[in-house]
């Protein structure tokens, strides 16, 4: 991964992390409580979810980069 997409996907994370403790903290809710209250089966169904994602964005951003090179 080039530095170019490393700067691009970091801003969307930073967004996420902010807005996910902005909604912990106004529920009052610990992460280090959400983390060893999770069960296996939740853990793993997380770590699939976001490969699913991971994956969705990088066939967005090829599909973006193809346009690109075809407009030119």
């Amino acid at each position: 991964m080039d530095n170019k997409s490393a700067n691009h996907n970091a801003i969307p994370e930073k967004v996420v992390k902010v807005m996910i403790d902005d909604i912990f903290r106004k529920n009052n809710v610990k992460p280090e409580e959400v983390k060893n209250n999770m069960s296996n089966d939740q853990k793993q169904m997380l770590k699939d979810m976001v490969e699913d994602l991971r994956t969705q964005v990088e066939q967005f951003n090829q599909g973006e980069k193809n346009k690109t090179e075809t407009d030119k």
